[in-house]
């Protein structure tokens, strides 16, 4: 009968996971994961020279002199293979055994005759006449031969599994040595040529004294399956717990809402009761004040009646008689109403509310708190994830918001046309794409244009080497490099773009050099002499579809960071090519965006992207997470906001249509 270790091959073991097609010429690499040998070649021509990723698990591979041909051969494959298919089938339910014994054909003559014998040594099915023949012949006349019969009931096994099929690949023959000098398998020519002076055994008792070894090792990776599964139930244990995680962090936020409404009624209510307080007394001393301007009205209406008819009925003696009472009573009534007047004119005031010279949403954002993420201690008890609220948390150094420094360019008449991109050289200086204008504008830390140099062609956008080159976009299928000077030194052709009509746009350089330039929906990663190393895009990408007006960005993991004008999101790849994640989707709020352009990534590899259409800038974790506006409309008076560029002393630098604007 078959063991279990036969009955656990799959075609997993047996099949390319690059082609998904049988191995051809099967090449073994150091992480013990198996390919085709054109497989590897082809993509090797899409890395570095000399260096490989595994397909499956991404190990870096370094590779042997002559290449992929250098890798060790796994003659294993074809031996699993042939085993498989000498193990007796699964019988369907209710076939006979006579109804599936349909016979194997000789694959030795051409008579069509049935098999009843298999060679393990050359893996050919025998008829009784070729295997009368084939045992009659010097060179086959030792094989180990079974029948049919035993190959189908499993009793041959053991000798398919003794089937030596390691070979030199120099003298084709056998390998039944083991060299342990050169640490390699070799046959009995390599034994007496190239390696007669070393140490060598026989390769049953290399394998024996190598194989107790390895079964040391192996029972200690088969004791690490636990660490495993609890690393798989903790990360099932965060996966469950996130939904009611965000629930109730989201409920966290409506608490510290409501609380911060409350607060804000309460002050408003305590304002209302100050101001009817106010009114009240007010009342009282406007009822007093009328009370007693009424009697003063009435005791100058007696007076001046009184006054009126001595001087109208009165003789003189009359008047003379009380004139120094009416003179004094006289005046001393119009001193009196004066002061009076003034002391009350002086009580009157006007009531208002004086508004805040805070800015109130930033305040409210401050009070409601930032969604703060915290590590996870993995591989212990399930976790509990530790996403929260933390009220006056503010993510950055200048608490959360940026100051605009200088503008340069707006209300100039003609100084910039249409600014679609900026980049900084490595001394300093910002460099801007005036597509309007056909031309790159040089300008200096403080603002000053330092240059212009002109160009046949409209950029779009632009990227600095550390050696002060540029790279421009534009034109055509092509990249133009401009020295420190802005002279065209070299231009590279991009090879390959799905999309004739369109032309290079996006742009960015990796930490090995590698060109990553955008032309339609596609990405290209290039040599830095331009040879095609990948390509990222298509038009039949299902989720991973990008739109055809594409921008970039590097980390410094390599990871590439694609904005997508048209589809409104980011797209994360490794540097492979691998999709990692998907950010943003169309519209106004936090984490949402509306044709974003131009990506650039900070000292720690946070994303910032101009968001043109909701004329902000805005800031996302490097795993995708949304942080927070950096830049709006509102606060920072922004317009269509299109290039983006960091300084190496902390500046943000962006552009609008016809201005840059300095932020720190």
């Amino acid at each position: 009968m078959a063991s279990n270790a036969i009955s656990d091959i799959t075609d997993e073991f047996l099949v390319c996971q690059v082609c998904l097609e049988d191995f051809k010429q099967p090449k073994m690499l150091p992480c013990l994961h198996t390919f085709c040998q054109p497989c590897l070649e082809k993509l090797l021509a899409t890395e570095l020279v000399g260096k490989l990723d595994c397909p499956t698990c991404r190990q870096d591979v370094s590779l042997p002199q002559n290449g992929v041909q250098g890798l060790k051969s796994n003659f294993l494959v074809g031996k699993l293979r042939d085993i498989l298919q000498q193990q007796p089938q699964q019988q369907p339910k209710g076939e006979t055994s006579e109804a599936r014994e349909d016979g194997v054909p000789c694959t030795v003559c051409e008579a069509g005759n049935s098999a009843e014998f298999y060679c393990v040594e050359c893996t050919d099915y025998l008829c009784q006449t070729c295997n009368k023949v084939h045992s009659g012949l010097k060179m086959s006349r030792a094989h180990k031969v079974v029948t049919v019969q035993d190959l189908q009931s499993g009793q041959a096994a053991t000798e398919l599994r003794a089937r030596e099929t390691s070979k030199c690949e120099d003298h084709h023959e056998l390998n039944k040595f083991y060299c342990d000098t050169c640490h390699r398998v070799i046959c009995l020519h390599c034994v007496v040529t190239a390696h007669k002076d070393h140490q060598y055994v026989e390769i049953e008792k290399a394998a024996e004294r190598e194989g107790a070894k390895i079964k040391v090792k192996l029972e200690t990776v088969k004791n690490t399956a636990g660490l495993h599964q609890d690393w798989i139930r903790d990360l099932q244990s965060v996966k469950d717990e996130w939904s009611s995680q965000v629930q109730r962090t989201e409920e966290q936020i409506r608490k510290q809402v409501n609380s911060v409404i409350e607060a804000a009624k309460k002050v408003g209510n305590d304002r209302i009761a100050q101001l009817r307080a106010m009114n009240s007394a007010r009342e009282k001393q406007m009822e007093a004040a009328m009370e007693a301007a009424e009697m003063d009205l009435a005791s100058v209406r007696s007076c001046v009646q009184f006054t009126d008819n001595v001087l109208e009925y009165g003789s003189p003696a009359e008047v003379m008689s009380v004139a120094g009472e009416l003179t004094g009573r006289l005046d001393q009534t119009a001193s009196e109403k004066k002061a009076d007047k003034a002391d009350m004119t002086k009580d009157l005031v006007n009531l208002a509310v004086e508004p805040s010279t805070y800015n109130v949403e930033q305040e409210v954002s401050k009070l409601v708190g930032e969604i703060t993420k915290t590590l996870i201690p993995m591989l212990t008890s399930p976790p509990t994830l530790t996403t929260q609220v933390q009220p006056n948390m503010v993510i950055g150094k200048d608490g959360g918001g940026l100051k605009r420094i200088k503008v340069v360019g707006k209300n100039r008449l003609g100084q910039f046309q249409s600014l679609t991109s900026l980049a900084v050289t490595a001394e300093g200086d910002i460099v801007a794409t005036d597509r309007g204008n056909s031309r790159l504008q040089f300008l200096g830390k403080d603002g000053s244009l330092k240059k212009k140099v002109d160009l046949r062609f409209e950029p779009w956008c632009v990227a600095a080497l550390t050696n002060d080159e540029l790279l421009v976009t534009g034109d055509g299928h092509r990249i133009h490099v401009l020295d420190k000077q802005g002279r065209e030194s070299r231009v590279i052709q991009v090879t390959g773009a799905a999309m004739t009509g369109r032309i290079t746009l996006g742009i960015a350089v990796d930490g090995l050099g590698h060109i990553i330039v955008t032309i339609g929906h596609q990405v290209f990663k290039l040599s830095p002499s331009g040879d095609v190393r990948m390509r990222i895009g298509g038009r039949d990408q299902g989720q991973q579809y990008l739109g055809s007006f594409l921008h970039v960005a590097v980390n410094s993991r390599n990871q590439i960071i694609v904005s997508d004008w048209l589809n409104n999101k980011m797209m994360m790849f490794d540097p492979s090519g691998r999709h990692l994640f998907t950010c943003g989707s169309r519209g106004s709020g936090p984490g949402q965006l509306c044709s974003p352009r131009c990506v650039i990534t900070d000292s720690e590899d946070n994303i910032i992207v101009s968001d043109f259409s909701n004329h902000r800038v805005s800031l996302f974790c490097r795993d995708g997470t949304f942080i927070r506006h950096v830049l709006t409309q509102s606060e920072h008076s922004l317009c269509g906001t299109v290039g983006l560029a960091l300084t190496c002393d902390g500046h943000l630098i962006v552009s609008e249509s016809k201005a840059i604007n300095f932020f720190l």
